[in-house]
């Protein structure tokens, strides 16, 4: 008798996990890939799943509940004579199979598309459709094929193509919403048929497994107020373009043991009679320190996540504006792995940092251990360091007054929704103004 609580107990616990798992049925959308947290109990179901949303088109599905009815009621009874409609709709179904099979799509399929994108905008992308074989083709579609979740195709039903004779080719533009950033791979496009009654899709897929990059979000800032330390990078802005030292010319002088010989002005000399030299000095600029806080507790909740999201916008933000001046850009980030990326003029754009910010994930661990070995080799070089945080608690106050203490300029933005854990309000005096700024805020900013 004591094993029936127990069975009963794990059949209530099964029963709770399905529930759970069947919680918002996912979308009838033939074009995406199966999320498989909806199915994790049952690999039938998942396969029954597939063959539903991918091979019955919307029509078929619609047409497969009256069959069933159908074929349910007609082998109970036989007063309504309700398997005669069924037999036709049976025949049906068998002329569709038969065709899924004979009228497979045989093209040749060309696709061209960019490789980043940002998230919320709309990738394009150009197909080449050319026929193949000896048949004409039919009702033809052309639609993506498992997409990620991220991704929404904007024709869910497939593409009509007009192509009719082998050999015909027909170029088409498609579109894809990227809602949330990441770095993702689009398995496959399909050219499919749903020939003769519209109820089952034939299709045949051509892989296409170029990675797409989604970039944050962000709006471009207009004004940025940096703080200037008191170490420069010295060598100019044209030594991020070229071999050799910058200089800005200054005027000429008289020549003096030890100048450069290749300095001297000779028509200058020639007209004065004795040795003149042009004299140069050496340009300065910055150098800064992009240092984005990716820690988020394992069980944290949903806020956190979205405060994260939007660092990284924000980070995005800063480094665009960065870009658009005469900075050298380090970027820090460490999660699961540490990512440091020095960036400027003509040594690399701003494509490769928000590469990095398309890719960077949250930590359940504190990042400042990995993160101050690998600044320390730098630190000197910086001359200000904006650091993007979501707290401000006892471990982030001490490391950036450990930077602010070894000559940096400091400039700390926190993305946070509530209160943070200290108040940043009393550390103005030391570090200047401390920027809190709630998730939701972060889109709207123009200056900081």
């Amino acid at each position: 008798m004591a094993v029936l609580p127990a069975v009963r107990a794990y059949l209530v616990r099964r029963l709770a996990g399905v529930l759970r798992g069947w919680r918002g049925m996912p979308k009838l959308d033939a074009t995406k890939e199966v999320d498989p947290r909806y199915f994790r109990y049952s690999t039938i179901a998942k396969h029954g799943w597939v063959l539903y949303v991918t091979r019955l088109t919307q029509a078929g599905r619609w047409f497969l509940w009256p069959t069933l009815l159908w074929a349910g009621y007609s082998g109970t009874s036989l007063d309504l004579q309700m398997y005669i409609p069924f037999c036709y709709a049976i025949s049906m179904w068998g002329v569709a199979l038969v065709a899924a099979w004979w009228f497979k799509p045989q093209a040749e399929l060309r696709v061209h598309r960019a490789e980043r994108i940002r998230a919320g905008m709309t990738l394009a992308i150009d197909a080449e459709v050319t026929p193949a074989g000896k048949r004409a083709s039919t009702d033809w579609y052309l639609s993506a094929h498992r997409l990620p979740a991220a991704l929404d195709a904007t024709e869910p039903e497939g593409l009509p193509l007009a192509v009719r004779a082998p050999g015909d080719s027909q170029r088409v533009r498609l579109g894809l919403v990227a809602s949330k950033r990441g770095a993702y791979r689009l398995p496959a496009w399909r050219v499919e048929t749903d020939f003769p009654f519209g109820l089952m899709r034939a299709y045949r897929v051509y892989p296409d497994e170029r990675p797409l990059l989604v970039y944050p979000r962000f709006r471009a800032l207009s004004r940025m107020d940096l703080p200037v330390g008191r170490r420069y990078q010295p060598g100019g802005v044209a030594l991020a373009s070229h071999i050799g030292d910058s200089m800005e010319y200054k005027g000429n002088r008289e020549y003096r043991e030890g100048d450069n010989v290749r300095n001297i002005d000779w028509r200058a000399t020639a007209r004065l009679g004795m040795p003149i030299v042009r004299e140069y000095r050496e340009e300065f600029f910055f150098r800064v320190g992009l240092i984005l806080d990716t820690h988020v507790p394992a069980l944290a909740p949903e806020s956190r996540h979205e405060a994260f999201e939007q660092s990284v916008a924000l980070s995005a933000a800063v480094s665009d504006y960065l870009s658009r001046k005469d900075y050298l850009v380090d970027l820090f980030a460490a999660g699961p792995n540490l990512y440091h990326l020095m960036a400027g003029r003509s040594l690399a754009y701003l494509e490769q940092i928000l590469d990095i910010l398309a890719c960077v994930e949250s930590s359940p661990d504190e990042p400042f251990e990995i993160l101050e070995p690998a600044l320390a080799a730098h630190l000197e070089q910086l001359s200000t360091v904006i650091c993007v945080l979501m707290d401000w608690d006892e471990r982030r106050r001490s490391f950036v007054y450990g930077l602010a203490g070894q000559g940096s300029a400091v400039k700390v933005i926190i993305v946070r929704q509530g209160p943070c854990t200290l108040d940043p309000a009393g550390e103005g005096r030391a570090l200047g103004e401390i920027v809190v700024l709630a998730p939701e805020d972060v889109e709207m900013v123009e200056m900081l």
